[in-house]
């Protein structure tokens, strides 16, 4: 059979060009030098090029990719999702870049004509209901959706670009061209409103729109670093739409959320009837492997970063309650005011299926702690406790001196009870940026605890510098038993007493590290790919 006339043009090209002569693996390492717009230009020079670089390109640059809520990114996703890229993007993120009401062009002009046109385009977006509509368009054109993510920061590991470059969400550089306004997690709502709002809605979209489009994606997550955690409202379902949601949430595998006491919450505790929808919410979630639970990251209380004592009792909630709880139960208010039974809201809630929990940045008492990981024993395999602090209930009538002197060490108590729980059986355990705290006599007494170099290091020689330690510790294996006896205990090493204002001090300068445990190494994308999308 004779080639086709297409078919012999890609032969002569391949023979003319000796770049496309050599192994793929080859081709991939020389491109792999080039900035974007290199590369972008390098795959538009014939048909041949694009062919030889197409895989390792879409797995750079479309196996996920970050948008924003703007009518430009929102299309461009709905653009991928028709084109032959559609197979590719499993990961789509979500950034909450908007422009503020309070920015202003640098320039007048056309610039300004732009700068309000995008202001009117975002806010018709959310006020006519098309968010969702665009979402469940793209989620349905999806077919190997596997994780959508909500997050307030950018991912800085865009090597191609130099070091720390950022993946911006898909349209920020044109908007910052066309405007002369880079759009910020401000947005145009304020800080205030979008802490205490506009995420909870973009969840809420998402989730809807999921249901809309039968996506059956295997995880959620939610990423914070700038302050914007979901609250209650976050996870309401609407009644016409809760049928096609409920799919949704049983299909799911992973659940990565950051949460904050609703903000009407009296002394900082939350009360059953603040978490309603929360709580349905996860009911839902039977089919989970892993939840990963984060308190707020930049939170300035001392004594706790965040108030989540009454879901963290809820979820260790044993199979029967007593006739006087479900007696007060029916007597708390439900979020329309009257009063209702809440036997059913508070019920246990059991996943059969989980192996992985990651608690960070909040607080428990030893006892509490303990309770939450007994209670999913039999199937837990991976643990994570990330800046946990615990706290100290049982000397309140003591005073600081005696604090002082008599002291433990809070983490000891809980890994040494977690090794007398029979059923658990873990191939990962990891701890990191440990705090603990007392209150003598109504005051605060914060300190660090670490990790020494070995198990033989001696506290005095860490205190006088000769030796160092560490902020985290983690073991992956069989025997998890005896490396948290032999290895993690004996190393726990408390250096000083903190005060508050060194405690928020180190918090802010502890980002760069928290980056491991916060961003899942993303890959995400920006829109300098504009020139070429398919």
């Amino acid at each position: 059979m004779s080639q086709q006339p297409a078919d012999m043009a890609t032969s002569q090209n391949v023979q003319s060009c000796r770049l496309l002569q050599i192994p793929a693996e080859i081709l991939d390492r020389i491109t792999w030098h080039l900035t974007t717009p290199e590369l972008c230009n390098l795959r538009i020079t014939c048909k041949s090029v694009e062919e030889a670089l197409y895989y390792s390109f879409t797995t750079e640059f479309f196996t996920r990719k970050q948008f924003m809520i703007s009518e430009f990114s929102l299309r461009a996703l709905v653009d991928i999702s028709k084109s032959r890229l559609a197979g590719h993007l499993r990961h789509v993120h979500f950034g909450l870049d908007q422009l503020g009401m309070h920015s202003t062009p640098s320039r007048g002009g056309d610039q300004a004509r732009m700068f309000a046109q995008r202001m009117v385009e975002q806010e018709t977006l959310w006020s006519l209901g098309l968010v969702p509509k665009y979402l469940a368009e793209a989620f349905g054109n999806l077919p190997n959706l596997e994780t959508v993510v909500v997050r307030d920061f950018n991912s800085n590991r865009r090597s191609r670009d130099g070091p720390h470059a950022h993946w911006l969400s898909y349209g920020t550089q044109t908007m910052l061209k066309e405007t002369s306004v880079r759009p910020t997690n401000g947005g145009i709502f304020g800080r205030h409103s979008m802490e205490y709002g506009f995420v909870d809605q973009m969840f809420r979209s998402i989730v809807h729109a999921l249901g809309m489009a039968n996506a059956r994606p295997t995880a959620i997550e939610v990423m914070e670093r700038q302050g914007y955690p979901l609250f209650d409202s976050a996870f309401h379902m609407h009644p016409d739409f809760e049928d096609a949601i409920i799919p949704v949430l049983r299909g799911l595998k992973r659940l990565h959320l950051t949460l904050e006491a609703n903000s009407n919450a009296v002394d900082n505790d939350d009360l059953p009837y603040q978490r309603n929808s929360l709580t349905k919410f996860l009911r839902h979630c039977d089919g989970l492997e892993e939840l990963r639970i984060n308190g707020k990251h930049n939170a300035s209380l001392y004594d706790i970063r965040n108030s989540l004592r009454n879901l963290y009792d809820w979820l260790t909630t044993a199979e029967s309650t007593s006739e006087a709880e479900a007696q007060n139960e029916a007597k708390s208010p439900s979020l329309d005011g009257r009063t209702s039974d809440l036997s059913l809201l508070n019920a246990p809630i059991k996943f059969p299926r989980l192996q992985n929990i990651s608690l960070g940045m909040t607080s428990f008492a030893v006892n509490d702690l303990v309770r939450l990981i007994a209670k999913f024993a039999d199937t837990l395999q991976h643990l994570e406790l990330w800046r946990i602090k615990l706290v100290s209930e049982d000397c309140k009538s003591l005073d600081e001196s005696q604090v002082l002197e008599d002291r433990q060490i809070l983490f000891a108590q809980v890994l040494k009870k977690l090794l007398n729980i029979p059923n658990l059986n873990l191939r990962h355990i990891k701890l990191g940026n440990m705090q603990q705290i007392w209150y003598p006599h109504h005051r605060h007494i914060l300190e660090e605890v670490k990790f020494k170099a070995t198990a033989k290091t001696k506290d005095e020689d860490v205190d006088a510098g000769i030796e160092r330690a560490t902020r985290e510790l983690q073991y992956t294996g069989t025997d998890w038993r005896h490396f948290v006896a032999h290895e993690m205990i004996p190393r726990l090493y408390t250096p000083r007493i903190k005060h508050e204002e060194e405690s928020q001090d180190e918090d802010d300068n502890d980002d760069e590290e928290d980056e491991d445990h916060d961003d899942d190494g993303d890959n995400d994308d920006d829109d300098n790919m504009d020139q070429d999308e398919e």
